[in-house]
């Protein structure tokens, strides 16, 4: 790699394992050498649309080969990519879009329309997402178009790559730069085998990316699902033989009730939850129960800050009140009752929110607002809502 850039990770794969697969969904697959092809065509694509370094381009597309390319191609044109959940609802697509700013709407073939009419109330363009089987003679604009379009001056680490956009009211958008988006994938962060992963996350969902290029990074397969449903997840785990499944807690109890003999092959277990409440330790004695050969953990993490606690099963059983320690990389501190946490994760801000911003961000720490404590020796509890306990001690 020649730099913390997103693009460069699908390069460095590529020229590591080129013939390993990727990425499948349904009967398609893509080998390394294919996704980082692909990329580079996504990205000319984007050029010839005139996107631009810094612009932004929101993807509102389900699972698929071709949102994949586009996420790596945006990167490579120095684009930041912003994912819509298309489950999200027009009204509130809307709002994100408006609140980004895109210079560009993409969809997949799906949802031409829902695309279109997004895009005409934002006053934003709108394309459709190029099939990845298409040569650049077959990619919207003509062949001259796309293969004249330059590629914008190579992005800086510092640069941002990604927006995500959270809350239930005001969409407040998460800025990610290459750096931080490389740093909270690398596979010393959780360091596993680079396998064969089943992402339990929709695919509009901010965890659903980092998942994938978790997995791109250590150079294993991601297998990608239309609807993640607890039906889907089984089967895609005995069907693969995966070695790795990563859900919420809420979508992991379904998974559970479904069909846990399916789970055999798995040898990771991850639950992360956005947020309080952490995974239970009933729930992960459950995972233990069903996947005997597997490390089970617990993951609280956030948008602004990446992983915050990290959780093993073992550790559940002794202390079932802790969401674990602080994550690698994260400092964490407990002040006034409120969590707050730094370090090189962090994100870069909120959107065209600077009041926001420095409310949240003060000498270097995010105040994460959520009520917690700590022992001792450095678990933490954090709350979803409610008083800390006077025998845990604040710091």
């Amino acid at each position: 790699m020649t730099g913390l850039l997103l693009g460069e990770v699908f390069r460095s794969a590529a020229r590591a394992v080129p013939h390993r697969t990727a990425a499948v969904l349904g009967e398609r697959a893509l080998t390394f050498a294919e996704l980082d092809a692909a990329a580079d065509r996504a990205a000319r694509f984007l050029a010839a649309h005139g996107v631009r370094r810094g612009d932004r381009v929101a993807c509102l597309a389900g699972a698929s080969l071709e949102a994949a390319a586009v996420f790596a191609g945006a990167a490579r044109a120095g684009a930041v990519f912003v994912p819509a959940d298309p489950g999200a609802g027009e009204a509130r697509l809307a709002e994100i879009v408006r609140a980004a700013g895109p210079g560009l709407v993409v969809t997949d073939p799906g949802r031409t329309e829902a695309g279109a009419r997004l895009a005409r109330a934002s006053a934003v363009r709108h394309v459709v997402l190029p099939d990845l089987n298409d040569t650049p003679e077959g990619y919207p604009g003509g062949p001259s178009a796309e293969a004249r379009a330059p590629l914008a001056e190579a992005p800086d680490e510092a640069d941002p790559c990604v927006i995500v956009f959270t809350g239930s009211g005001r969409p407040r958008g998460v800025v990610l730069s290459h750096r931080v988006c490389v740093l909270r994938t690398h596979p010393g962060c959780r360091p596993d085998a680079g396998t064969v992963l089943v992402c339990g996350f929709p695919p509009g969902h901010w965890s659903a990316w980092a998942a994938l290029l978790r997995q791109w990074q250590a150079r294993g397969t991601a297998v990608l699902l239309e609807r993640p449903d607890p039906v889907a997840i089984c089967a895609a785990v005995r069907g693969h033989r995966a070695e790795r499944l990563v859900c919420a807690p809420e979508t992991w109890a379904g998974v559970l009730d479904t069909a846990p003999h399916h789970l055999a092959s798995l040898r990771f277990a991850d639950a992360e939850a956005i947020g309080p409440p952490a995974a239970g330790p009933r729930l992960l004695e459950d995972i233990r129960t069903a996947t005997p050969h597997a490390r089970v953990r617990a993951f609280l993490t956030a948008p602004e800050t990446g992983d915050v606690a990290v959780l093993d099963h073992a550790d559940a059983r002794r202390r079932p009140e802790s969401c674990g320690l602080p994550a690698p990389g994260t400092e964490a501190r407990v002040a006034g009752g409120e969590l707050s946490v730094r370090g090189p994760l962090l994100f870069g801000g909120y959107f065209g929110d600077k009041r926001a911003t420095d409310a949240a961000l003060r000498d270097g720490w995010f105040r994460t607002g959520w009520p917690a404590a700590a022992d001792a020796d450095g678990h933490l509890r954090v709350y979803d809502g409610g008083e800390v306990p006077p025998r845990l001690r604040d710091d």
